[in-house]
């Protein structure tokens, strides 16, 4: 399993830290959780939008 370390800004964590809370409760392992699925959710957008590019490029 990987890990990664990044940072962000104090509203953005207490923000995060809030949802994932009220998304999964107090349960262990709540905010790698939160960051797994923001994180895939971001992927998966932008995939459909370099997709969406690549075939705008071909029909040109």
């Amino acid at each position: 399993m990987g890990c990664v370390t990044i940072c962000i800004s104090d509203e953005l964590e207490i923000a995060f830290r809030r949802l994932v809370r009220l998304k999964y409760g107090e349960k262990q392992g709540k905010i790698s959780r939160g960051a797994t699925e923001a994180i895939f959710d971001w992927c998966q957008r932008e995939r459909i939008k370099l997709l969406d590019e690549d075939q705008l490029l071909e029909d040109e």
